[in-house]
């Protein structure tokens, strides 16, 4: 298949998913908790570990802090927490508005460290890649979840994020499916590019 109807067919059939609303599950298919935390990672361990905070970017300390995946598999990386912005559900849903709670502490060094925030989806890196410091229900933290239309395992419930400004009150009726982009040798998030990035749901150890 051309590369331009492979994506073409991947784009219809994000369509398609995303038409239909479902309860979203963890790695082991326990369903996922409405504004609780969890462990985010991708699909396979051969694709890195879970996702973290980073307070360092270029050798120089930022804040607010930067969403970057752990490179060891071995890591789960630290919790974030989604939250739906209308009903507050028990469990998290697909197709529904969320804010992505970095889960650092209203008390540390770095309180600017809120909700995951894309700056300017239609900038280039840096400006479009994932951070923190936006604030809930802001166009810049408007997320919303859709089933993987193509799992790598079936068996194991996996997702993908898109950022969509416009279900927040910002920009034009239109969404942006999230990447990976290697940002200097790190593992960054951003809106458009790529294929998609596939994760999973852990949930947290007691």
């Amino acid at each position: 298949m051309k590369p331009s109807l492979f994506i073409l067919s991947f784009i219809l059939f994000i369509g398609i998913a995303s038409a239909i609303q479902v309860r979203v599950k963890d790695a082991k298919g326990r369903k996922v908790l409405n504004s609780v935390p969890y462990h985010l990672g991708p699909a396979t361990a051969a694709k890195g570990g879970g996702f973290k905070l980073t307070d360092t970017a270029n050798n120089k300390k930022i804040c607010p802090y930067n969403v970057v995946q752990d490179p060891s598999a071995a890591n789960l990386g630290d919790t974030f927490k989604f939250t739906h912005n209308y009903n507050r559900p028990k469990y998290l849903h697909t197709e529904g508005i969320v804010g992505i709670d970095s889960g650092y502490p209203e008390t540390g060094p770095c309180q600017k460290s809120t909700y995951w925030t894309i700056p300017d989806a239609d900038a280039k890196a840096p400006d479009n890649l994932v951070t923190t410091g936006g604030g809930f229900e802001e166009d810049i933290t408007c997320f919303q979840l859709v089933e993987y239309p193509k799992p790598t395992n079936p068996k194991v419930p996996s997702y993908m994020l898109q950022h969509c400004p416009y279900r927040c009150g910002g920009g034009p009726d239109i969404f942006h499916n999230v990447s990976v982009y290697l940002d200097n040798g790190v593992r960054r998030l951003v809106p458009r590019g790529g294929t998609p990035f596939e994760f999973v749901f852990h949930k947290v150890s007691k």
